[in-house]
């Protein structure tokens, strides 16, 4: 660790590593899910989501037929910080949706959830906390 920003240099979400060019590894994604659709565009639960954080683009992973499709995050309201986030294009409410960016946890009604075991192939939920440290079991 090069970094002490208190999380996010564990992370390796710190400014500086915007572009993953840091010798900390970005070790964590926000897991998330569409929520529904307005206007074209498809909505999934951002809370926790950090404006600043410049996220761009989002993975989303449909049901039916396992396709997994890069779309663009499009520009949010700057006077909030836990709502939906929208993404270009219309996907299948419920579609899985995996981002990487800074997070305000704390400021959220997120849970957070501790995997090890991803890069070996055999992943394991080892802790679940609420937004506020406290543990809700793994």
């Amino acid at each position: 660790m090069t970094h002490a920003e208190p999380g996010h240099a564990l992370t390796g979400t710190i400014p500086a590593n915007q572009q993953g060019d840091q010798p900390e590894r970005i070790a964590m994604l926000w897991l998330s899910e569409i929520s529904h659709h307005f206007r074209g565009d498809s909505y999934c639960y951002g809370g926790g989501y950090y404006r600043r954080g410049h996220a761009q683009h989002a993975l989303v992973f449909t049901p039916e037929n396992q396709k997994i499709t890069e779309t663009n995050l499009k520009t949010v309201d700057d006077s909030s910080i836990d709502y939906t986030l929208p993404l270009a294009g219309e996907f299948p409410v419920s579609s899985a949706v995996v981002l990487c960016f800074r997070t305000q946890i704390f400021v959220t009604r997120s849970d957070v959830v501790l995997v090890s075991g991803i890069h070996r192939g055999e992943p394991e939920i080892v802790g679940r906390y609420d937004s506020l440290g406290n543990s809700l079991g793994a």
